[in-house]
């Protein structure tokens, strides 16, 4: 898997798919097994419903709503507000020129 890893690592155009390109250049030589849906959540192709459950929450580009991935994640996840919001008060005060 490491020796997969360095090759890919070393071609610039593989890095923009990386998490991708790994399982699928090894598929052949190691067994890969799918985690419970609960484990990578998705609005492209998860439920509302499922959401719930959800252990963790892909930001992904979901093909039918074009926005930015802070405007996403206010959407999906509401907390991540409040948590910007802290984050942009440390970095102000710490003197961190913040883009708003």
């Amino acid at each position: 898997l490491r020796e997969v890893y360095q090759q890919l690592t070393e071609d610039p155009h593989s890095l923009a798919n990386l998490d991708q390109d790994l399982p699928n250049y090894v598929q052949h030589q190691l067994p890969i097994f799918s985690l419970p849906p609960e484990w990578l959540w998705c609005e492209s192709w998860c439920s509302e419903e499922s959401k719930a459950r959800a252990k963790t929450i892909d930001m992904c580009q979901n093909p039918v709503k074009k926005e930015g991935k802070l405007q996403q994640a206010r959407r999906i996840a509401p907390e991540w507000t409040k948590y910007d919001e802290k984050l942009e008060a440390i970095m102000t005060k710490a003197g961190f020129h913040v883009a708003g």
